[in-house]
């Protein structure tokens, strides 16, 4: 199975269409449709992107692997929500959610 294929039937089993998928990820609808219609694929980071997304493995994404579900990894769950949102943020936006973990750093080691 190729990965067109398999982001297809993520957007299914997720019920998303391809529009919301683009606005949440903040690209282009037609970047979408161009890799369910496989005239396209992502570059690395898109792909580490949809991974994230999705909660699957590159490897899955890929058709690597039947498994969806990346390996465990040492990472709480919470930092791995975190991870989620930030990576679904526009650049301007992530560079807002920085500041304001170095904000609350540095406000609880003055407490």
């Amino acid at each position: 199975m190729n990965f067109s294929i398999r982001l297809e039937n993520l957007l299914e089993e997720e019920n998303l269409t391809q529009k919301q998928l683009a606005l949440d990820l903040h690209i282009a609808s037609s970047t979408i449709n161009g890799y369910v219609k496989n005239n396209r694929e992502p570059d690395f980071s898109m792909l580490v992107r949809l991974a994230r997304y999705f909660d699957v493995s590159t490897d899955y994404l890929l058709g690597l692997s039947p498994e969806k579900k990346p390996a465990p990894s040492n990472l709480r769950s919470d930092q791995t929500k975190l991870l989620h949102l930030y990576d679904s943020l526009i650049p301007e936006r992530r560079e807002m959610l920085i500041e304001q973990a170095y904000f609350y750093h540095f406000l609880q080691k003055k407490l």
